[in-house]
């Protein structure tokens, strides 16, 4: 959700609620839920398949994300588009980790 909030302040920065939510505080927030999520996922043996559903919902949530604000008419202030090398590279990077999951899921089958 914070992910959300953050990608929509990025590309619509002139929407009411953005003066009502300071900008600090959203990171604080995401930076706390991913220390719960580290913390979380460290006493819980995961298994490989809910890693790999994870990783890949999250990477087609962000870019379809994406797409849509692209498609609303908004622009990215720091840079995060589709027109932007670091973005390809990341999809690259995420990419290549879910078909590496994916081998050790059938691995493990």
């Amino acid at each position: 959700m914070c992910v959300t909030i953050l990608l929509v302040y990025d590309y619509f920065p002139d929407i009411p609620f953005v003066e009502a939510v300071p900008l600090e505080l959203l990171i604080v927030a995401m930076l706390v839920l991913f220390m719960v999520t580290v913390y979380r996922n460290r006493k819980h043996n995961t298994d490989q398949k809910t890693v790999f559903r994870s990783q890949l919902f999250f990477l087609v949530y962000i870019v379809a994300l994406m797409v849509l604000l692209t498609a609303l008419g908004g622009e990215s202030q720091v840079g995060i588009s589709f027109d932007k090398g670091v973005f390809w590279a990341a999809v690259a990077i995420a990419i290549m980790e879910i078909s590496f999951q994916w081998r050790r899921m059938q691995q493990e089958e």
